[in-house]
């Protein structure tokens, strides 16, 4: 029996698991080994799609859960699928509208092992840098290939206009921010937040914990039954989680082991 026997850890990655440099820390990875060998499950629960988290994965145990997508697309540790939930065809009627209202806001959709570009602008393109990805245009998209999240890139005073004018369509799905240049639009049920009770139902675990920076991150962390972030998250989400942590700079995730281990 391990001390962190039925415990699962649900992490985020950008501004949480990985420093400013796009890279998981040594004193991350002994952490998140330690927490493994002792019984623990770490999982990554990421906006990311799978393709972009693959370099990332080496590191990491590789029978846990993994959360894509904002939660539309849920894998277990050995790549059941656990969730797919992609967007319905009324995504179109937002799409064309934000098109035709706001052209300077960019497009991308995501289906499993793509993003396509629908829409270019200059914070898509900041974008394709700083996730080191690779879009695909949106000529070579197969009509009926399931899409999993819509991302609408601008300035954050720009897609606050889109929330606010389109306001009637949004609320038909999930609508959250990884970062304010962002408008990120899956599923009505597709969250972290509806992963996390997913994954901690399938392990049958008797305690999940969150960490996570921003604002694709809250619903998990009001899931959890123990929430963390790291100091550099956003102010709302610093003020709503039960202990903030060092920076994504500072080893945050092996901070966070540290107290769940002075809990048990």
């Amino acid at each position: 029996m391990g001390k962190f026997d039925g415990i699962v850890l649900l992490s985020d990655m950008d501004g949480t698991l990985l420093d400013d440099q796009k890279q998981i820390s040594e004193e991350n990875q002994r952490a998140i080994d330690r927490f493994e060998r002792e019984g623990g499950c770490f999982c990554i629960a990421t906006g990311r799609p799978p393709m972009t988290t693959v370099d990332f994965e080496e590191l990491l145990p590789a029978d846990a859960p993994r959360v894509y997508l904002n939660g539309a697309f849920v894998r277990d540790g050995a790549g059941k699928t656990l969730a797919s939930l992609p967007l319905n065809d009324e995504i179109w009627a937002l799409i064309d509208r934000i098109a035709q209202e706001f052209p300077m806001v960019g497009c991308e959709l995501f289906a499993s092992e793509q993003i396509y570009l629908h829409r270019s602008s200059p914070e898509s393109m900041r974008h394709q840098q700083m996730a080191s990805c690779e879009f695909t245009d949106f000529a070579q998209y197969r009509p009926g290939e399931p899409l999993y999240k819509a991302n609408f890139t601008g300035q954050p005073e720009i897609l606050a206009q889109v929330r606010e004018a389109c306001a009637d369509l949004l609320a038909q799905y999930e609508a959250a921010s990884s970062t304010p240049i962002f408008l990120e639009v899956t599923e009505k049920r597709a969250s972290k937040g509806e992963a996390l009770r997913t994954i901690k139902q399938e392990l049958h675990a008797k305690r999940a914990y969150a960490i996570g920076d921003s604002g694709n991150d809250l619903s998990m962390l009001l899931a959890a039954d123990f929430s963390f972030a790291p100091e550099n998250a956003d102010a709302d989400i610093l003020e709503i989680v039960s202990q903030v942590v060092r920076r994504n700079t500072q080893h945050a995730i092996a901070h966070a082991i540290e107290v769940i281990e002075q809990q048990l």
